[in-house]
């Protein structure tokens, strides 16, 4: 992360003294259609209760193909036990063409893909597979299970799909994320239209109110620690930070990408491209610091004081003048930002710890490279 220094270069004071020398300054599709039908045999009923599209971790999508999960229901009505594998299913397209279950698992171990499980008499299970799909389209899922003899046999059951009829929250769950970096780190009520739209009925569970305030004083109190002569007021401090959000809500890019998404967690990379502080132009202000006070004092420490005042009061005129830019130590997909599901809204994970520190450089990164 750039590190902000309030003098970056050798900033040469000594022509303000006259008698010593200076030294150099420091949505919402149907999940399901009558749970997508049932179907049964003399033996076993299969049903398939849920579905929405995840991202596995490593794995890309697009508008058009993706990776569908399905909640799949069994339900054993022998008076045997019924042994059941994820082997036992399989997916057809259209064409006859076979796709198989993908084996799936998301970083915390919350989503597991079907494994194997026994049934006893009137007993069920539900759990999902994982397939990739095209996400407009009709397919058939077969459940054959295996047997180990051929009086235990039958034909086996299968049920229609369509595709189509699974919520995709990707795209909502990428513009709650825009809304937080909007009201957060941006220090604004103005949330773009697209992103509302696209978040749909989703909504954040942060408080958004709160982690604004925090943000901003953490910002302030950042830019103080740079300042070792002058002691600058809040409300000067203040008037740079405010100016940076501004300058990076109208110039600064963010993009998204996921690592993973699930039903109930997800791990999105945000890549900011920001004005960083120590891209500002602050020499061009010492010099005329400089230019404008020759020979007009008598000590260094009162140079150094004058200086960083002139320097702060200067800064918010050039903050708009600086490039956008990006953290060196970045990776660069982005920053990690993890996300979890609480009572139907998605919760950000901005918890000042240090397991979190991908968090930590972000914050950086919206803050000009100020760093904790």
């Amino acid at each position: 992360m750039k590190k902000f220094k309030v003098f970056s270069g050798v900033i040469l004071l000594s022509s303000l003294l006259l008698t010593m020398t200076a030294c150099s300054g420091g949505g919402d599709a149907e999940k399901t259609e009558k749970k997508e039908n049932v179907a049964q045999s003399s033996k076993v009923e299969m049903s398939v209760e849920n579905g929405s599209y995840i991202i596995p971790d490593g794995k890309k999508v697009d508008d058009e193909t993706g990776f569908l999960a399905l909640d799949i229901k069994v339900k054993n009505k022998s008076k045997d036990k019924l042994d059941v594998s994820s082997n036992d299913f399989s997916l057809y397209d259209e064409e006859g063409k076979k796709v198989s279950s993908e084996h799936v698992y998301d970083s915390n171990d919350n989503f597991k893909t079907m494994s194997s499980e026994s049934l006893s008499e009137d007993k069920s299970f539900t759990e999902p597979l994982v397939f990739e799909v095209k996400k407009d389209a009709k397919y058939e899922l077969h459940y054959k299970p295996m047997y180990y003899s051929e009086d235990e046999k039958d034909d086996g059951i299968e049920l229609e799909l369509n595709t189509k009829k699974y919520s995709d929250d990707t795209k909502a769950v990428q513009a709650l994320v825009g809304q937080y970096i909007t009201s957060v780190f941006y220090g604004s009520d103005e949330v773009k239209e697209e992103d509302k739209k696209a978040a749909g009925k989703l909504e954040l569970a942060n408080d958004l109110e709160t982690e604004r305030k925090t943000f901003k004083e953490e910002s302030i109190n950042n830019l103080k620690d740079d300042f070792s002569r002058y002691d600058p007021s809040t409300a000067e401090l203040e008037k740079v930070i405010t100016q940076l959000q501004q300058t990076n809500a109208e110039k600064g890019k963010v993009t998204y990408s996921f690592k993973e998404f699930f039903p109930e967690t997800a791990v999105i990379y945000v890549r900011p491209e920001m004005v960083f502080l120590d891209d500002v132009d602050t020499k061009s202000i010492t010099d005329k610091f400089v230019e404008e006070n020759k020979g007009k004092y008598t000590d260094y420490t009162s140079v150094r004081r004058d200086a960083e005042k002139y320097l702060l009061q200067e800064l918010p005129g050039k903050i708009n003048e600086a490039p956008i830019n990006t953290d060196d130590n970045m990776n660069g997909e982005g920053y990690q930002v993890k996300l979890e599901k609480k009572d139907d809204k998605w919760e950000i994970n901005s918890a000042n710890e240090s397991r979190n520190y991908y968090f930590k450089s972000l914050k950086a990164a919206f803050r000009g490279g100020l760093n904790d």
